[in-house]
């Protein structure tokens, strides 16, 4: 009896520090928050970084961090008294929920600080659950970067006007929500609170963050890049059969996947080449698409490239180039059937659609070109991170 209690003494601290470690692990090791109570920021939290910072120090990873941080600067300016209620412009109803909990833990409902330690909670705890979508905490938990969290936080918290569905990725481009400033936001929230890009990633180095790490620029598509990602200048022209724009000459054109070239078609417009390349990884493997016009391509046929590799780079003069989608086993582009000057075709407008979601921010190109200029037909609608 004696030896059974004392293995049981013995026993229950291993336990307990057994579960103590999981729960650290859990705050840092995937992603997934632990429910565990939220403490309260300084007084004086207020910038991004700050804000960031804070919400690292609840176990919230850097770049869901700076996700959250991204929506709050687009909904209000960092502004807790923003007109519409705080720095999420929560909903009346919503606002007075959270209000009464922000003064149930002894803080002001009308600063950063008391704002932030509710939204803290909302992740960690589930506090007011039945306001946003029930899969919050694990769609956050499988954002691979600032700018993905910030589609997530879009989607299943602030549920604005053009938000892709709960649990969703997607989004309308162009829509009241603004996605592209949001993931934009959320890039520069987690430099502002120490981070740095290195070797193409961003790194969180938040003086005393819990869960510092590396996070590949992939926009929303993970294993993807933005192909304008090194280049300088960018004017957005029309949407045509792709997507028309200019730039400083010199700048480096990326492969915004990895692909192999299938060929090189050396006078595609006024003397001017195309390059069309096929996918061959990723949610978007065995499409064609191609870069053409001012360009001088760094690469031959049949070559292999990985997302991020130079590809071309702009050339000194010209007509601008054009980026878009390829007919499949065809000689021209996708949207070129019926295509007339100037129209701004379905397959244009659709990777125009696919340029926002991988963090080039090319606007609509509204007033630029005839027809539609949004579209995702095309791009996937369902979760393309997964």
């Amino acid at each position: 009896m004696f030896l059974i209690a004392l293995a049981f003494v013995l026993l229950v601290p291993m336990v307990v520090v057994l579960l103590l470690l999981a729960a650290a692990q859990a705050d840092c090791g995937n992603g997934t928050p632990t429910g565990a109570a939220v403490t309260a920021p300084a007084a004086s939290v207020q910038t991004m970084g700050q804000d960031v910072s804070y919400l690292e120090s609840q176990g919230i990873p850097a770049d869901d961090a700076a996700g959250i941080v991204g929506n709050l600067m687009q909904e209000s300016g960092l502004n807790p008294t923003e007109p519409g209620y705080g720095l999420a412009q929560w909903n009346a109803r919503w606002w007075a929920s959270a209000s009464a909990w922000i003064s149930a833990q002894g803080q002001n409902p009308n600063t950063t600080g008391g704002q932030l330690m509710y939204i803290a909670a909302n992740v960690k705890g589930d506090v007011d659950g039945g306001n946003f979508y029930a899969g919050l905490q694990s769609d956050l938990s499988q954002a691979g970067s600032p700018q993905q969290a910030a589609i997530v936080w879009m989607n299943d918290y602030e549920q604005c006007q053009g938000a892709g569905p709960a649990g969703a990725l997607s989004f309308t481009p162009g829509s009241l929500c603004m996605a592209e400033n949001r993931e934009s936001y959320a890039v520069q929230a987690l430099q502002a609170a120490g981070g740095a890009k290195a070797g193409g990633s961003l790194v969180s180095l938040t003086p005393g963050g819990t869960c510092n790490a590396s996070y590949p620029l992939t926009g929303s598509i993970k294993g993807y890049t933005n192909p304008f990602e090194k280049a300088t200048g960018i004017v957005w022209e029309r949407t045509d059969q792709g997507v028309d724009a200019a730039m400083t000459p010199g700048s480096p054109l990326l492969a915004f996947a990895p692909s192999k070239v299938v060929m090189i078609v050396p006078d595609f417009y006024a003397g001017e080449p195309a390059i069309v390349f096929e996918i061959t990884a990723g949610p978007l493997a065995g499409k064609w698409w191609y870069w053409s016009e001012q360009i001088v391509p760094t690469v031959s046929e049949g070559q292999t490239v990985a997302a991020g590799q130079v590809v071309a780079t702009y050339a000194s003069s010209g007509t601008g180039i054009e980026i878009g989608w390829w007919q499949i086993n065809g000689g021209y582009p996708l949207g070129h059937p019926g295509y007339a000057e100037g129209l701004a075709t379905n397959a244009g407008g659709d990777f125009r659609y696919l340029l926002q979601a991988l963090g080039a921010n090319p606007g609509t190109g509204a007033g630029l070109s005839s027809g539609p200029t949004l579209g995702n037909s095309y791009y996937p609608t369902g979760n393309p991170g997964s």
